[in-house]
């Protein structure tokens, strides 16, 4: 049994590791057996090195020619990456045991920014073969693929295009994935978005995927496969995934949140909502203890995400995930944990039937006009607040792929973006 791991291999103009993997896989499946399900692994979504969303690919093979195996992924590799792409550093990974060395790795993928020196070294190491190109940054990705455990793990469903189909518009009929939408969920998600009437799980770009399909396990999703119309397509396959789990969210202080890390922040709202050019909103999030504060960002993409934002008032308290960048942190999803009590001047109650008074005329303070008891001036009243306790989320048109849905999260009070 071996395991191989391969990333960086698509580039911003075209071609896919995905796709890249599934061919690999099916022409192995000569010499050998895929064992299981391959992994589809999503590493730190804040690295600036990534193609689109920082994926890699792993799968065991269960063979008796592994020489030969090591041939055909190198082969696969040369032929299906795109060298042309500024960006496009293909890596090589193969084991016959994953060490608890590796697995370490995989998990500090998905928090920092590595460098290739240490995945080399772990490389060298443990003995394993390997192949890198260009600067061989993908040897980072193609390890942490190969050492990868979820605890936590969804699938994904990828159709593949023909190649003669490749950078043409995508034919799929809308209405059929509607209907496919509605027939599965929530056991799968963001197949469309509702608030924007949008459907968002094929991608606009020249690469080889026609569309994929994530859900909670592979039923719901042949399901949903076999309800959507489109073209036809040369193969698809199912991954496991640590996509929707929120791997890459570590707890933290907000004094000790650093520049490219994905966290969970406690904290407490220091100012209202400040919007800027483009439609982008941002407000400050201070401490409990107020000894430190950050930015917090909803960009223009969260759409009505950036509502419940606007709605947040100095003194609430609540829990904010999402990655930092230039010293901001830009929301994917926030809990409020607890409101303040906000109150503004407002018309007496009536002590008989407590029904709000009128005014009695310029400076002639309240009357109720059911009872006739009267009232000197305004009282201080909680006001009504436009957000309630519980989660929100952006909408699917702007979820990162490693973010939990809400939909997933059935233990907590929730307020889904459908």
């Amino acid at each position: 049994m071996i395991t191989i791991g391969v990333d960086d291999t698509d580039s911003e103009y075209g071609l896919c590791t995905t796709y890249l993997a599934a061919t690999m896989m099916a022409r192995l499946g000569e010499i050998g057996e895929v064992r299981g399900p391959p992994r589809l692994v999503r590493l730190n979504p804040a690295v600036k090195f990534k193609t689109r969303g920082n994926a890699a690919v792993a799968f065991s093979l269960e063979t008796d020619q592994p020489e030969e195996a090591k041939e055909v992924a190198l082969q696969t590799v040369l032929e299906l990456s795109d060298f042309s792409g500024p960006n496009t550093n293909p890596g090589l990974v193969v084991a016959e045991e994953v060490s608890a060395d590796l697995s370490s790795f995989y998990r500090r993928a998905l928090f920092e920014v590595l460098e290739v020196g240490e995945a080399e070294e772990i490389i060298e190491a443990y003995g394993l073969w390997s192949r890198a190109f260009k600067n061989r940054r993908g040897l980072i990705g193609a390890l942490a693929a190969v050492g990868a455990e979820f605890s936590d793990w969804t699938y994904e469903l990828l159709a593949y295009r023909r190649p003669e189909r490749w950078g043409t518009p995508r034919e799929i009929d809308e209405a059929s994935v509607w209907r496919a939408d509605e027939l599965t969920y929530p056991r799968t998600w963001d197949t469309v978005d509702h608030h924007n009437q949008k459907v968002v799980f094929a991608p606009h770009s020249g690469d080889p995927v026609l569309f994929g399909i994530r859900g909670e396990g592979p039923e719901p999703l042949r399901e949903a496969l076999e309800a959507i119309g489109s073209e036809a397509y040369e193969r698809a396959v199912i991954y496991r995934t640590n996509q929707g789990t929120d791997a890459h969210i570590l707890p933290c202080k907000i004094s000790e949140a650093a520049e490219d890390g994905s966290y969970r922040l406690r904290g407490v709202v220091a100012g209202g909502a400040k919007p800027i050019e483009g439609g982008h909103i941002f407000f400050p999030l201070e401490a409990e203890d107020g000894n430190s504060a950050i930015n917090c960002a909803a960009f223009e993409p969260t759409k009505n995400f950036r509502d419940r934002v606007r709605a947040l008032l100095p003194g609430d308290l609540i829990e904010v995930y999402g990655a930092v960048k230039r010293g901001t942190l830009n929301l994917e999803k926030m809990e409020v944990v607890a409101l303040a009590e906000v109150k503004a001047p407002t018309a007496p109650l009536c002590p008989s039937c407590r029904r709000r008074m009128k005014s009695a005329g310029r400076g002639q303070g309240y009357r109720c006009r059911r009872c006739r008891t009267r009232a000197g001036g305004k009282v201080e009243a909680p006001i009504h607040r436009e957000i309630e306790l519980g989660f929100y989320e952006v909408p699917p048109s702007a979820r990162r792929h490693l973010s939990k849905p809400l939909v997933r999260m059935r233990e907590a009070r929730v307020h889904p973006s459908r």
